[in-house]
Protein backbone atom coordinates (compact mmCIF):
# COMPACT_ATOMS: atom_id res chain seq x y z
CA UNK A 1 0.00 0.00 0.00
CA UNK A 2 1.40 3.40 -0.98
CA UNK A 3 2.35 5.83 1.79
CA UNK A 4 1.85 8.81 -0.51
CA UNK A 5 -0.98 11.06 0.74
CA UNK A 6 -3.92 11.30 -1.61
CA UNK A 7 -4.28 14.45 -3.70
CA UNK A 8 -6.81 17.10 -2.78
CA UNK A 9 -10.42 16.09 -3.39
CA UNK A 10 -13.89 17.00 -2.11
CA UNK A 11 -13.77 13.93 0.14
CA UNK A 12 -10.66 15.28 1.86
CA UNK A 13 -12.72 18.21 3.18
CA UNK A 14 -15.74 16.14 4.34
CA UNK A 15 -17.08 16.76 7.87
CA UNK A 16 -15.26 14.80 10.54
CA UNK A 17 -15.57 14.34 14.31
CA UNK A 18 -12.61 13.49 16.52
CA UNK A 19 -14.40 11.62 19.29
CA UNK A 20 -13.29 11.30 22.91
CA UNK A 21 -10.31 13.57 22.34
CA UNK A 22 -8.40 15.49 24.96
CA UNK A 23 -7.09 19.02 24.66
CA UNK A 24 -3.74 19.55 26.34
CA UNK A 25 -5.08 21.93 28.99
CA UNK A 26 -8.25 19.95 29.76
CA UNK A 27 -8.86 16.77 31.72
CA UNK A 28 -12.36 16.22 30.35
CA UNK A 29 -12.83 14.42 27.04
CA UNK A 30 -14.41 16.29 24.13
CA UNK A 31 -15.57 15.86 20.55
CA UNK A 32 -13.83 18.09 18.00
CA UNK A 33 -15.94 18.83 14.92
CA UNK A 34 -14.26 19.73 11.63
CA UNK A 35 -15.55 20.81 8.23
CA UNK A 36 -13.67 22.07 5.18
CA UNK A 37 -10.41 21.54 7.01
CA UNK A 38 -11.32 23.78 9.97
CA UNK A 39 -12.48 23.21 13.55
CA UNK A 40 -16.15 24.25 13.73
CA UNK A 41 -17.01 23.26 17.30
CA UNK A 42 -15.68 21.59 20.42
CA UNK A 43 -18.36 19.84 22.50
CA UNK A 44 -18.41 17.51 25.50
CA UNK A 45 -17.69 13.94 24.45
CA UNK A 46 -20.82 12.11 23.29
CA UNK A 47 -21.46 8.40 23.21
CA UNK A 48 -20.48 6.62 19.95
CA UNK A 49 -24.16 6.06 19.14
CA UNK A 50 -24.55 9.82 18.71
CA UNK A 51 -22.49 9.60 15.52
CA UNK A 52 -24.59 8.05 12.77
CA UNK A 53 -21.73 7.06 10.44
CA UNK A 54 -18.54 5.48 11.75
CA UNK A 55 -16.49 6.68 8.78
CA UNK A 56 -17.28 10.30 9.72
CA UNK A 57 -15.55 9.94 13.09
CA UNK A 58 -12.24 8.92 14.61
CA UNK A 59 -12.18 7.59 18.15
CA UNK A 60 -9.18 9.24 19.82
CA UNK A 61 -9.66 7.10 22.95
CA UNK A 62 -8.58 9.87 25.30
CA UNK A 63 -5.44 10.83 23.41
CA UNK A 64 -4.33 14.47 23.30
CA UNK A 65 -5.04 16.30 20.03
CA UNK A 66 -2.37 18.83 19.07
CA UNK A 67 -1.96 21.32 16.23
CA UNK A 68 0.17 20.09 13.34
CA UNK A 69 3.91 20.32 13.94
CA UNK A 70 6.03 22.83 12.03
CA UNK A 71 9.50 21.93 10.71
CA UNK A 72 11.18 25.23 9.73
CA UNK A 73 14.53 23.92 8.49
CA UNK A 74 15.03 20.89 6.25
CA UNK A 75 17.51 20.41 3.40
CA UNK A 76 15.32 17.93 1.53
CA UNK A 77 17.53 17.92 -1.56
CA UNK A 78 20.44 16.62 0.55
CA UNK A 79 18.53 14.20 2.79
CA UNK A 80 19.53 10.53 3.13
CA UNK A 81 22.87 11.03 1.37
CA UNK A 82 24.58 8.74 3.86
CA UNK A 83 22.88 5.84 2.13
CA UNK A 84 24.51 6.94 -1.13
CA UNK A 85 28.01 7.59 0.22
CA UNK A 86 28.73 7.41 3.96
CA UNK A 87 30.64 10.15 5.73
CA UNK A 88 34.21 8.78 5.84
CA UNK A 89 35.10 9.96 9.33
CA UNK A 90 31.85 11.13 10.93
CA UNK A 91 33.01 14.75 11.14
CA UNK A 92 31.35 17.89 9.87
CA UNK A 93 34.19 18.39 7.41
CA UNK A 94 33.62 14.87 6.13
CA UNK A 95 29.91 15.48 5.67
CA UNK A 96 30.56 18.70 3.76
CA UNK A 97 33.09 16.97 1.53
CA UNK A 98 30.75 14.09 0.67
CA UNK A 99 27.83 16.42 0.04
CA UNK A 100 29.85 18.63 -2.28
CA UNK A 101 31.02 15.61 -4.27
CA UNK A 102 27.54 14.08 -4.58
CA UNK A 103 25.75 17.32 -5.39
CA UNK A 104 27.31 17.51 -8.84
CA UNK A 105 25.60 14.23 -9.71
CA UNK A 106 22.11 15.04 -8.43
CA UNK A 107 19.24 14.18 -10.76
CA UNK A 108 15.58 15.13 -10.52
CA UNK A 109 14.64 11.49 -9.94
CA UNK A 110 17.20 11.11 -7.16
CA UNK A 111 16.23 14.32 -5.33
CA UNK A 112 12.52 13.54 -5.74
CA UNK A 113 12.89 10.08 -4.20
CA UNK A 114 14.93 11.20 -1.19
CA UNK A 115 12.83 14.31 -0.52
CA UNK A 116 9.57 12.37 -0.84
CA UNK A 117 10.78 9.87 1.73
CA UNK A 118 11.39 12.63 4.27
CA UNK A 119 8.11 14.41 3.55
CA UNK A 120 6.12 11.22 4.01
CA UNK A 121 7.88 10.47 7.29
CA UNK A 122 7.16 14.04 8.42
CA UNK A 123 3.46 13.78 7.58
CA UNK A 124 3.11 10.39 9.25
CA UNK A 125 4.58 11.91 12.42
CA UNK A 126 2.18 14.85 12.52
CA UNK A 127 4.06 17.60 10.65
CA UNK A 128 1.81 19.82 8.55
CA UNK A 129 4.22 22.60 7.53
CA UNK A 130 7.78 22.20 6.25
CA UNK A 131 10.19 24.92 5.14
CA UNK A 132 12.84 23.36 2.89
CA UNK A 133 16.13 24.90 1.75
CA UNK A 134 17.25 23.44 -1.61
CA UNK A 135 20.64 24.63 -2.85
CA UNK A 136 20.74 27.19 -5.65
CA UNK A 137 24.18 27.52 -7.22
CA UNK A 138 26.00 27.01 -10.54
CA UNK A 139 26.63 23.32 -9.73
CA UNK A 140 22.98 22.22 -9.32
CA UNK A 141 21.27 25.24 -10.86
CA UNK A 142 17.56 25.23 -10.05
CA UNK A 143 17.19 21.45 -9.84
CA UNK A 144 16.27 21.34 -6.16
CA UNK A 145 13.86 24.27 -6.38
CA UNK A 146 12.09 22.76 -9.39
CA UNK A 147 11.73 19.32 -7.80
CA UNK A 148 10.47 20.70 -4.49
CA UNK A 149 8.01 22.99 -6.28
CA UNK A 150 6.64 19.85 -7.91
CA UNK A 151 6.43 18.06 -4.55
CA UNK A 152 4.77 21.12 -3.01
CA UNK A 153 1.82 20.51 -5.34
CA UNK A 154 1.91 16.72 -5.06
CA UNK A 155 1.70 16.75 -1.25
CA UNK A 156 -0.51 19.83 -0.88
CA UNK A 157 -3.37 17.82 0.63
CA UNK A 158 -1.16 16.69 3.52
CA UNK A 159 1.52 19.32 4.16
CA UNK A 160 2.27 22.95 3.37
CA UNK A 161 5.74 22.95 1.83
CA UNK A 162 7.60 26.26 1.61
CA UNK A 163 10.53 26.31 -0.83
CA UNK A 164 13.54 28.50 0.02
CA UNK A 165 15.97 29.45 -2.75
CA UNK A 166 19.11 28.82 -0.70
CA UNK A 167 22.66 29.92 -1.73
CA UNK A 168 24.61 27.35 0.30
CA UNK A 169 27.89 28.24 -1.42
CA UNK A 170 27.54 31.99 -0.92
CA UNK A 171 26.58 34.64 -3.45
CA UNK A 172 29.47 37.00 -4.09
CA UNK A 173 32.04 34.20 -3.90
CA UNK A 174 30.07 32.11 -6.41
CA UNK A 175 29.43 34.16 -9.56
CA UNK A 176 26.09 33.47 -11.19
CA UNK A 177 24.27 32.73 -7.96
CA UNK A 178 22.40 36.04 -7.79
CA UNK A 179 20.93 35.41 -11.24
CA UNK A 180 19.90 31.91 -10.15
CA UNK A 181 18.22 33.28 -7.02
CA UNK A 182 16.22 35.65 -9.19
CA UNK A 183 15.31 32.82 -11.54
CA UNK A 184 14.20 30.66 -8.61
CA UNK A 185 11.98 33.43 -7.25
CA UNK A 186 10.55 33.91 -10.72
CA UNK A 187 9.74 30.19 -10.85
CA UNK A 188 7.77 30.30 -7.61
CA UNK A 189 10.21 29.86 -4.71
CA UNK A 190 8.32 31.00 -1.61
CA UNK A 191 11.30 32.42 0.31
CA UNK A 192 14.70 33.89 -0.54
CA UNK A 193 17.53 32.36 1.45
CA UNK A 194 20.94 33.50 2.57
CA UNK A 195 24.08 31.87 3.94
CA UNK A 196 25.66 34.93 5.42
CA UNK A 197 28.96 33.43 6.57
CA UNK A 198 29.80 31.88 3.18
CA UNK A 199 31.74 34.84 1.80
CA UNK A 200 35.44 35.71 1.79
CA UNK A 201 35.24 38.76 4.05
CA UNK A 202 32.98 40.42 6.59
CA UNK A 203 32.31 43.18 4.07
CA UNK A 204 31.11 40.63 1.53
CA UNK A 205 29.00 38.89 4.19
CA UNK A 206 27.29 42.19 4.91
CA UNK A 207 26.84 42.74 1.18
CA UNK A 208 25.15 39.35 0.89
CA UNK A 209 22.76 40.25 3.70
CA UNK A 210 21.81 43.48 1.95
CA UNK A 211 21.39 41.68 -1.37
CA UNK A 212 19.13 38.98 0.09
CA UNK A 213 16.95 41.56 1.83
CA UNK A 214 16.85 43.59 -1.39
CA UNK A 215 15.48 40.52 -3.17
CA UNK A 216 12.94 39.94 -0.38
CA UNK A 217 11.66 43.48 -0.89
CA UNK A 218 11.74 43.31 -4.67
CA UNK A 219 9.87 40.01 -4.94
CA UNK A 220 7.62 40.49 -1.90
CA UNK A 221 8.74 37.27 -0.17
CA UNK A 222 10.14 36.45 3.28
CA UNK A 223 13.86 35.96 3.84
CA UNK A 224 15.50 33.05 5.69
CA UNK A 225 19.22 33.35 6.43
CA UNK A 226 21.67 30.89 7.96
CA UNK A 227 23.51 33.27 10.27
CA UNK A 228 26.58 31.43 11.49
CA UNK A 229 28.38 28.13 11.68
CA UNK A 230 30.46 28.27 14.83
CA UNK A 231 30.32 27.83 18.58
CA UNK A 232 31.96 31.19 19.28
CA UNK A 233 32.34 34.57 17.61
CA UNK A 234 36.10 34.53 17.01
CA UNK A 235 35.41 34.56 13.27
CA UNK A 236 33.57 37.87 12.72
CA UNK A 237 31.66 36.35 9.81
CA UNK A 238 29.74 34.41 12.47
CA UNK A 239 28.77 37.52 14.43
CA UNK A 240 26.44 39.31 12.04
CA UNK A 241 23.03 38.58 13.58
CA UNK A 242 22.95 42.13 14.95
CA UNK A 243 23.62 43.51 11.48
CA UNK A 244 20.74 41.46 10.09
CA UNK A 245 18.50 42.93 12.80
CA UNK A 246 19.61 46.46 11.91
CA UNK A 247 18.96 45.97 8.20
CA UNK A 248 15.61 44.30 8.90
CA UNK A 249 14.47 47.19 11.08
CA UNK A 250 15.75 49.81 8.65
CA UNK A 251 13.71 48.28 5.83
CA UNK A 252 10.59 47.67 7.92
CA UNK A 253 10.79 43.91 7.34
CA UNK A 254 10.08 42.90 10.93
CA UNK A 255 8.27 39.57 11.08
CA UNK A 256 9.40 38.58 7.58
CA UNK A 257 13.02 37.61 8.27
CA UNK A 258 14.12 34.33 9.85
CA UNK A 259 17.59 33.44 11.14
CA UNK A 260 18.79 29.86 11.38
CA UNK A 261 22.06 28.33 12.62
CA UNK A 262 22.05 30.75 15.55
CA UNK A 263 24.79 28.98 17.48
CA UNK A 264 27.59 31.46 18.18
CA UNK A 265 25.54 33.99 20.25
CA UNK A 266 25.52 31.44 23.06
CA UNK A 267 29.23 32.22 23.53
CA UNK A 268 28.66 35.95 24.04
CA UNK A 269 28.90 37.54 27.50
CA UNK A 270 25.45 37.77 29.06
CA UNK A 271 25.05 41.54 28.61
CA UNK A 272 25.96 41.34 24.91
CA UNK A 273 23.68 38.36 24.42
CA UNK A 274 20.75 40.23 25.98
CA UNK A 275 21.38 43.27 23.76
CA UNK A 276 21.44 41.03 20.69
CA UNK A 277 18.24 39.28 21.77
CA UNK A 278 16.53 42.64 22.20
CA UNK A 279 17.64 43.77 18.76
CA UNK A 280 16.39 40.54 17.19
CA UNK A 281 13.07 40.76 19.02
Amino acid sequence: MSRTPAPSSPAAAAPLVLRRARRAADRALCDIHLAEGRVTAVTPAAEPAAHPRADDAIDCAGRVVLPGFVEPHLHLDKAHLDAVRPNPDGTLAGALSVTAALKAGFTAEDVRARASRVLEDAVLNGTTLVRAHPDVDPVVGLLGVEVLAELRERYAAAVDLQVVAFPQEGVLRTPGTEALLRAALGKGADVVGGCTYQEESVADCRAQIRLVLDLAEEYGVPADLHADFGDDTEDPRYALAGYVAEETARRGLGGRVTLGHMTSPAALPRAERLRLAEALA
